[in-house]
């Protein structure tokens, strides 16, 4: 009995629980039917779409077909935008709706942003394969070309019909393309007005006779006698574009007048896809930013170049880089080079005694011999690597542009009909640049001729670039790779070299040379010489040169002969090593261990300079004895006796720097004739000549100019003078060097 009261009370509790969820879903379905049947249905008068206004968390809101999507509003006023971009306005707590405009549509507009009409389907730029423009300045086409291949390619790179190679300004371009493509109008003409012909010459839509005010080469109206400006009659013909794209449907663009209050062009759109061209019966108006960019010139659109790309890391790597400037009183003379130099790499420069100078002068050059101004190279070479270009004068320049800009001249005889145009610009720039992979392998050689013109009135400069290939035997020829197929406008200071006379290209020190790598310097003036003969090698070894082993052998015509001592390391018979400087000295065992010298004790040498000296002889190994006082060093061997004169070598260097510190004052430029006359037997001066180590021999001439001025020559090359009283020091440091008297480098004598 209790077994079944259980079941029954289960059964009961069931059919509870079955009831409770079927009013639920049947309460679900009416909500679900109601919400169906509330929903109010607008349909869209531009294409007959229904949408439907529903209600939800107590807001009305218009919904897609599906009636679950709410559609997007316009971010001006909050209206519903539909597909067919019609306007509707929904009243968030009726629900009423009120449809506020559609766009009416023809041919193959479209209805873009904010209602705004599209003159045609926006074309991006991936689906762009050409777009020619023609304009007051010219003509132009940008299309995706294979040059390989020779012919259109869509996958292909934009480039510029006529000038291939010439890079693009892709910001710049960027404005034009989006322009072209996107032709979203500020407005559509409501009833434009037309001329007798039905065409919109209102607009500047048409060829035509028009009157403009006559301007100078300065861009200045011309007035006449009463000051009232002088107009001219000239036929005016609207700009406009073709796209294509890449399917090959054309679209062409008129572009008129701008508006009076200057807020955008007066447009209309040409179909071109039949057999003749029809003409939308409509004008627009697009932005002042797309007309602008539609009327503008191609050199807006190319990358302004005068130079192959260089960089901080390599701008330096230049050979056979010269300038020559056109001769005053010639039509088509140019003078000699004002420089010539090139750079050398470090590895050619290590440990030779022009380690430290980056770029010599080129052998055949007046500068040849002299000692380049790194840093003032530098600035030149900079300069080029990042120039100050201030806009493209003309891409694809012609012999009219050539001449315009002050590059080329007319060369005919003067009863010459026919023109001879040849370059004959103010400057030309010639260097060869080796260029670099990212691992700083050299991958060519690039020669590099740049014609750059006199300087203009507004201080700047105009420039052409030829860019040549050179062979592994140095020919330079021409390369389809490079193009720099335009003239440029530079500002003044990238081309300040321009204006360096010799003088500035070089270091004014008229000695740059490395102690260590001296051998033999010998002075000669007419009254007194010397001759000196360096030796930087330690004193019984055949080790590298150094200057902290100096040793020097002088002489001068009176008969003084000394022999300097700067470092000495021997070994004695026990094993022990020596060290001998001028001042100091000092024993050391084979182990390394510093030993005390029980006979050493300080004195003064004739210099007052406190030196440390030893009592005795030094025994040595191979048999020698050395003997060290205060002011000598004396080598005893089975064949005699050598003589150091202890204290010598610093007071040879002093005079070292004596002719260090002598500098050149300036230049002293001199026609051939002048300088034969200057450089005679009966004007010199001084005579220095100085050999380095690595076999080379410099020789310093000077000649009398004043009492004050003498004219130098370096390897028989001039064009500068020094002061006198700085030839008179030298000779007078080689006498006190030769008379142990105290040298001061610095000093007036």
């Amino acid at each position: 009995m209790i077994k079944k009261q259980s079941t029954l009370i289960k059964r009961k509790r069931a059919a509870v629980i079955i009831s409770v969820i079927t009013v639920l879903l049947l309460a679900i379905a009416l909500v679900l039917v109601l919400d169906f049947v509330n929903a109010t249905s607008v349909e869209d008068p531009a294409d007959g779409t229904i949408y439907y206004i529903r209600k939800k968390n107590d807001v009305y809101s218009l919904y897609d077909t599906d009636k679950k999507t709410v559609m997007p509003t316009d971010e001006e006023y909050g209206y519903y935008v539909t597909h067919a971009n019609t306007l509707i306005s929904v009243d968030a707590k009726t629900g009423e709706y009120e449809i506020i405009a559609t766009v009416d549509t023809e041919g193959n507009e479209q209805v873009g942003f904010n209602q705004r009409v599209l003159m045609f389907p926006h074309i991006e730029k991936a689906n762009i394969l050409s777009l020619e423009v023609h304009n007051p300045d010219g003509d132009y086409t940008f299309s995706r070309y294979n040059l390989e291949k020779e012919k259109l390619d869509p996958s292909a790179n934009f480039i510029i019909e006529g000038s291939p190679l010439t890079s693009i300004n892709e910001e710049e371009f960027s404005s034009l393309y989006v322009g072209a493509g996107y032709t979203i109008t500020t407005r559509k003409i409501q009833d434009p007005i037309k001329d007798a012909n039905g065409e919109f010459s209102e607009y500047g839509l048409i060829p035509c006779k028009r009157v403009r005010e006559v301007m100078d080469e300065d861009g200045e109206f011309v007035l006449d006698k009463n000051d009232n400006y002088i107009y001219e009659e000239y036929d005016y013909v609207p700009a406009y574009y073709v796209l294509t794209d890449i399917d090959g449907n054309k679209y062409k663009v008129i572009l008129g007048d701008m508006m009076v209050t200057g807020g955008g062009y007066y447009a209309q759109y040409v179909d071109i896809s039949g057999e003749t061209e029809v003409k939308r019966d409509a004008v627009y108006v697009l932005s002042a930013d797309t007309g602008d960019c539609i009327l503008s010139s191609v050199e807006r659109y190319a990358m302004a170049q005068l130079t192959y790309p260089m960089n901080m890391n390599n701008y330096f790597n230049v050979e056979n880089f010269y300038i020559i400037n056109k001769s005053e009183n010639s039509l088509t003379d140019y003078d000699d080079p004002v420089v010539g130099f090139s750079y050398v790499d470090m590895s050619l420069r290590e440990n030779t005694i022009n380690a430290n100078l980056p770029y010599e002068f080129l052998e055949g050059f007046e500068l040849n011999g002299y000692t380049p101004y790194s840093d003032r190279i530098d600035t030149c070479l900079q300069s080029l690597y990042s120039p100050s270009i201030t806009k493209i004068a003309k891409l694809s320049p012609d012999v009219e542009d050539f001449v315009k800009y002050g590059l080329m001249k007319d060369t005919s005889e003067n009863n010459s009909d026919t023109p001879k145009y040849e370059m004959l610009p103010k400057h030309i720039i010639v260097f060869n640049y080796k260029v670099l992979d990212d691992n700083g392998k050299h991958t060519e050689t690039l020669q590099h001729r740049i014609y750059v013109s006199d300087i203009t009135e507004d201080n700047t400069y105009y420039a052409f670039t030829e860019i040549y290939v050179v062979d592994s035997n140095g020919k330079a020829s021409s390369s389809a790779s490079y193009d720099y197929n335009m003239i440029v406008e530079v500002e003044d200071h990238t081309f300040e070299f321009l204006n360096w006379d010799r003088f500035d290209w070089i270091n004014s020190g008229i000695v740059n040379l490395n102690i260590s790598f001296c051998e033999k310097i010998t002075i000669t003036t007419p009254n007194y010489s010397n001759t000196f003969v360096l030796n930087n090698t330690v004193l019984n070894s055949t080790d590298s040169t150094s200057s902290t082993t100096l040793k020097v052998h002088a002489t001068d015509s009176s008969g003084n002969s000394k022999t300097t001592f700067s470092h000495m390391n021997v070994e004695d018979e026990s094993g022990n090593i020596w060290t001998i400087t001028g001042t100091e000295i000092v024993c050391y065992s084979s182990a390394g261990k510093q030993l005390t010298i029980k006979t050493a004790h300080y004195d003064y040498n004739v210099m007052g300079t406190q030196v440390r000296v030893i009592s005795g002889a030094i025994p040595c190994k191979d048999g020698s004895r050395i003997y060290v006082d205060a002011n000598e060093v004396r080598v005893v061997t089975g064949a005699g006796t050598t003589t150091y004169v202890r204290y010598d070598t610093n007071l040879f260097r002093r005079f070292y720097q004596t002719l260090l510190y002598a500098s050149i004052s300036d230049s002293y430029e001199v026609t051939s004739e002048q300088e034969a006359s200057i450089t005679t037997n009966e004007n010199l001066l001084m005579v220095m000549e100085i050999t380095t180590s690595e076999g080379e021999t410099k020789t310093y001439k000077f000649y009398k100019l004043t009492s004050r001025k003498a004219y130098i020559t370096i390897n028989g090359n001039g064009g500068f003078y020094v002061l006198t009283d700085r030839i008179e020091k030298i000779v007078s440091d080689a006498q006190k060097f030769m008379n142990n008297e105290l040298i001061d480098a610095t000093a007036k004598k």
